[in-house]
């Protein structure tokens, strides 16, 4: 499962740039033959249906939460002509990517689609309050390089409490008196994936003079990052990810950048709430450049 993950990390962090299976599986330090096959048993999907696929949902992702983006940067952000982009979207939604986005198809789950309203509704109306509450808890920081080990989870967020103390505890035999650093990485936005079909990675900061075997390592890399500072019920979390993303970075001009959003742990409060940064990586100051 380790190879897989590294083959899978790497195409995630070059989802934008030309991908080969010969690429990912020499990265990896296997045949294309034999790694293509490793991949589709324990995932499923061959690598150009996996690649294919993620490409897809970050379009819906983006057409959904971003309504300034243009179909055209959208394509051509991930490496389409607007003509194939809409042929392949359409195959894989049923839908053009302009009526998907006034009309999204989506494998929502229940109460989706009051969440999806909801976005909506906040996308066209201004909501002054909502914007101001949040500019508070957000600030701008130049984050180094973070090397992590990290657990891969595949299924419903809300499952993830149970999972992340396990982790933790994992953690706590393996680095006894060590300082442990946690972060979470999320891939996926349940309305657009589903809510069981959902990837994120539990990852610790561990002291670099302990070698580990066997355990999957990657990296953050060094760059600017939009913080969102939240001190909540982990129910909260949702809702939160909804307004930073489709209400507030939109409304602010601001869209995802390259790299990776992750979840910065702070220590837990005696409450028994979650303190976190959400870390977003942000392009700014293309509004123009981008309008429908």
């Amino acid at each position: 499962m380790t190879i897989v993950n590294q083959g899978v990390d790497f195409i995630i962090d070059h989802l934008f740039e030309t991908l080969t299976v010969d690429m990912i599986a020499d990265h990896c330090c296997f045949s294309r033959y034999y790694y293509h096959r490793l991949f589709k048993s324990v995932t499923g999907e061959s690598i150009y249906g996996f690649i294919k696929r993620l490409r897809l949902e970050t379009a819906a992702f983006k057409l959904i939460k971003f309504p300034h983006l243009s179909i055209t940067y959208i394509a051509a952000e991930l490496g389409y002509s607007s003509s194939n982009f809409s042929v392949l979207f359409k195959i894989h939604y049923g839908l053009s990517p302009s009526r998907f986005r006034s009309c999204p198809r989506l494998p929502l789950e229940p109460g989706s689609k009051l969440v999806l309203e909801r976005i909506r509704n906040l996308q066209k109306n201004k909501p002054e309050a909502l914007l101001s509450r949040m500019d508070r808890q957000i600030s701008f920081k130049e984050i180094p390089d973070i090397n992590l080990m990290y657990q891969r989870f595949k299924g419903c967020y809300q499952d993830l409490p149970h999972v992340w103390q396990v982790f933790c505890e994992k953690m706590e035999r393996l680095f006894p008196g060590f300082p442990v650093e946690y972060y979470g990485i999320s891939y996926d936005d349940p309305l657009i994936a589903g809510e069981n079909r959902c990837l994120y990675d539990l990852c610790a900061n561990v002291p670099r003079t302990v070698k580990v075997r066997e355990e999957n390592f990657r990296k953050i890399p060094a760059g600017s990052y939009l913080c969102y500072y939240f001190d909540g019920h982990v129910r909260e979390l949702g809702r939160i990810y909804n307004d930073l993303f489709g209400v507030w970075m939109p409304h602010r001009g601001y869209i995802t950048g390259p790299g990776l959003c992750f979840e910065r742990y702070h220590p837990a409060t005696e409450g028994g709430n979650i303190v976190m940064d959400i870390c977003v990586p942000v392009l700014s100051g293309i509004r123009a450049q981008i309008q429908k």
